[in-house]
């Protein structure tokens, strides 16, 4: 039995379990066949999929901080209220961008809120997030990386358990490989795409799939939070291996990234930033994505830092001076929206569309 024979047949047998995007999808993604005009990617960042009232999945959670409890609620109030009237449009605006060269989608994680109560409960808010993306893009594999929001409950641990009893499974399934964990990685055409716990760092389990992907054309990395902090006086250790406070750490993987060229695709600041960095004998490009549409403003795309000099301006920490030098092009939006990534040869760029824009709102060129 060659490849192609396994492929159909095992992605026969998970339609037949209801689990399997689609034979023909599968095959698509897994063939390595090529279209003169590249392909293509749709993407979303952070969703935070919530409903009211908050019973339906926060009954029964608590923080035994109360500042942190009290600003969680503010946040099922934010998304039940997105989700009722703005989320929807974006994710069906999204949907229109699949065209005959879109091979996946990309959720960049934070699918859901979170703040459960228990494996049952997280589960379940997991599966209805999932689906409510998968029913808008039909056969289209779908492939979400874990965000801190996904992993986040009364019991960290057990909301963690619930995510490895799902989503693993739900990604095997997509991609018709084996998954079994948080960090994989999988091909298109001849460009590697290695998915990043940003949460729980294994950074040897990275470099091996790093490794793997020697003579890769393109090599993107699908995480989480940034490789480079965020423009943000709060939050601005929120990178990785930024806030476990292992200088060493960040700098190996930022090496390791900047030797292959690496295109990093992530989320968590809910804003759309773009930052190209030359250094330690290469070039990292990262591109945030960000689908909270949180209010009316956030649907129109306007800059409000852009170039190197104002990398970090908003923030005016000292963290942000030692990446400076090495930016080539930057720009800062709290815009929201969906993102069209195309890859053609050497060409690499994204296409973002604010809010529920029927027609970009901006174009970066990553490549």
């Amino acid at each position: 039995m060659d490849r192609r024979d396994f492929i159909r047949m095992s992605a026969a047998g998970l339609m037949g379990l209801g689990l399997a995007p689609g034979i023909e999808a599968v095959e698509r993604l897994r063939s390595g066949r090529k279209n003169a005009n590249g392909y293509s990617v749709v993407i979303l960042g952070d969703t935070h999929y919530d409903t009211a009232p908050d019973t339906v999945y926060h009954e029964g959670y608590s923080d035994p901080n109360p500042t942190r409890d009290a600003n969680h609620r503010k946040e099922f109030v934010r998304n039940a209220e997105m989700w009722a009237d703005r989320s929807p449009g974006l994710v069906k605006r999204a949907a229109c961008l699949v065209d005959e060269n879109t091979r996946m989608v990309f959720q960049t994680g934070d699918i859901i809120q979170g703040d459960t109560a228990g494996v049952d409960a997280h589960c379940r808010m997991l599966d209805d997030a999932f689906n409510s993306l998968k029913k808008e893009f039909g056969d289209i594999p779908l492939v979400t990386v874990v965000g801190n929001h996904d992993i986040r409950g009364k019991s960290d641990a057990e909301a963690r358990e619930a995510y490895l009893k799902y989503m693993p499974a739900k990604m095997s399934c997509e991609l018709g490989q084996d998954i079994d964990g948080v960090n994989f990685s999988f091909r298109i055409e001849d460009d590697a795409y290695i998915v990043v716990d940003f949460n729980k760092p294994d950074d040897e389990k990275v470099a091996s799939l790093l490794k793997a992907a020697d003579g890769a054309r393109h090599t993107f990395v699908l995480i989480h939070g940034p490789v480079f902090p965020y423009d943000s006086s709060k939050y601005y250790k929120w990178y990785y291996h930024g806030k476990d406070k292992s200088p060493e750490a960040r700098d190996r993987m930022r090496k390791m990234l900047a030797e292959r060229d690496a295109i990093v695709l992530c989320g968590h600041t809910h804003t759309t930033e773009f930052l190209d960095w030359y250094g330690d004998g290469g070039r990292i490009t990262q591109m945030t994505m960000n689908s909270v549409w949180r209010n009316d403003a956030t649907g129109i795309y306007t800059v409000d830092a852009k170039g190197a000099e104002g990398y970090g301006k908003l923030s005016g920490k000292e963290a942000f001076d030692e990446f400076r030098p090495g930016i080539r092009a930057y720009s800062h939006s709290a815009a929201a929206g969906s993102y069209k990534l195309n890859v053609n040869g050497k060409s690499v760029t994204v296409d973002f569309y604010a809010g529920d824009s029927t027609r970009p709102s901006h174009n970066f060129i990553l490549r």
